[in-house]
C-alpha cells in the first residue's frame, strides 16, 4: 500500500521538466501582472476643443441675453397675445396659466397684479416691469334715469282699506281704526284729527301728510232739524247731553234757520261749535 502511494508521488526526468518549465511560466505572468504599470505611459487629456465649445456656449448665451433685452417693448398685460409673450421671454406653459387666470375673468388693473398671478414669477416680473403700460380704466357712468313714478296721493275722505294700506306706515290696525273713526265723524277736516284716533300715537304724522290729501266737500253732515237723540249723541264731538240739549231745543224753539242758532245753547261753547259745525246742515 505504501509502495503504491510513493509511486504516485514520483516523476520521471520528463515529467519533472514539464513541471519546471510550467512554474517558469508562470512566475513570469505574475511578474508581469505586478509590474506592468510601469510600462503604460501617462497620456494627458487634451481640454482644448472643450474649452473652446465652453466659450462658444457662453459666447451664444450672452447673445441670447443681449438679444432679450433688446426684445423687450412697452404692452398690455391684458391684451398682449402669446407671440408677445414668447418674445418676452415667457415659456409656452406659464403662458397656458396665463390664459386659464383671464379666462377665469382675472384682470390686470396696475402693475403689482401681475405679481398676484402663478404664471408670473418674480425674476420675469422684475425684467418687464418698466415695460407694462395699464392704460388707466375709466369707470362708465351709466346715466341710468330711473322712471320718475309720481305716487298718487290718497285722499283721506274717500279711501278704502287697500288704499290706505298703500301709504307707507299704515298697516292693517291703522287702516281699520281711520275708517272707523271717520264713520264716526262724517270725514276728516284737518290733519289734527288723526291725533284723536286711539292707537295712531306711533304714526309719522309728517311723512303721513306727504302721501295724502283731505278733500272738505266728501265730508257727510247731519241734518240737525232731522236727526234723533240716538243718532246725535254717537257723534264723537257731542256727548248725550249735548245731543239731548239740541234736540229739546229744536222741540221748545222749532228748526234751527241757520247753524250759528246752536250757539243759543249756552252749555255749546265756542270752541265745540267750530268743532261740530262743519259736520251738520239745517235743511237736506
Amino acid at each position: 500500500m505504501i509502495g503504491k502511494v510513493k509511486d504516485y508521488f514520483q516523476f520521471n526526468k520528463k515529467e519533472r521538466n514539464g513541471i519546471l518549465l510550467l512554474s517558469c511560466l508562470l512566475l513570469l505572468l505574475v511578474l508581469f501582472y505586478q509590474f506592468s504599470y510601469l510600462l503604460k505611459q501617462e497620456s494627458k487629456t487634451d481640454f482644448s476643443a472643450f474649452e473652446k465649445a465652453l466659450t462658444e456656449l457662453e459666447y451664444k448665451q450672452e447673445a441670447i441675453i443681449e438679444k432679450q433685452k433688446d426684445s423687450l417693448f412697452y404692452f398690455n398685460p391684458n391684451t398682449l397675445n402669446d407671440k408677445g409673450w414668447l418674445a418676452l421671454g415667457l415659456s409656452l406653459k406659464r403662458i397656458k396659466t396665463l390664459r386659464n387666470y383671464q379666462k377665469s375673468g382675472g384682470v390686470f388693473n396696475e402693475n403689482l397684479e401681475l405679481k398676484k398671478c402663478f404664471a408670473i414669477s418674480g425674476e420675469f416680473y422684475n425684467k418687464i416691469e418698466k415695460y407694462i403700460s395699464i392704460p388707466e380704466i375709466k369707470k362708465i357712468e351709466k346715466d341710468i334715469t330711473k322712471p320718475k313714478t309720481t305716487q298718487q296721493l290718497v285722499e283721506l275722505n274717500q279711501a278704502d282699506s287697500l288704499q290706505l294700506l298703500s301709504i307707507k306706515g299704515v298697516g292693517p290696525f291703522y287702516a281699520k281704526q281711520i275708517l272707523k273713526y271717520r264713520k264716526e265723524l262724517g270725514g276728516f277736516r284737518n290733519y289734527k284729527q288723526f291725533t284723536e284716533i286711539w292707537g295712531l300715537e306711533n304714526l309719522e304724522f309728517e311723512k303721513f301728510k306727504q302721501q295724502t290729501f283731505i278733500d272738505t266737500l266728501y265730508i257727510r253732515k247731519m241734518n240737525i232739524n232731522t236727526e234723533s237723540l240716538e243718532q246725535l249723541k254717537l257723534h264723537p264731538y257731542l256727548n248725550y247731553k249735548q245731543a239731548k240739549m239740541i234736540v229739546n231745543y229744536r222741540k221748545q224753539h222749532g228748526s234751527f234757520q241757520q247753524l250759528k242758532d246752536i250757539r243759543k245753547i249756552k252749555p255749546i261753547s265756542l270752541e265745540l261749535f267750530r268743532k261740530i259745525a262743519p259736520y251738520f246742515k239745517i235743511h237736506d
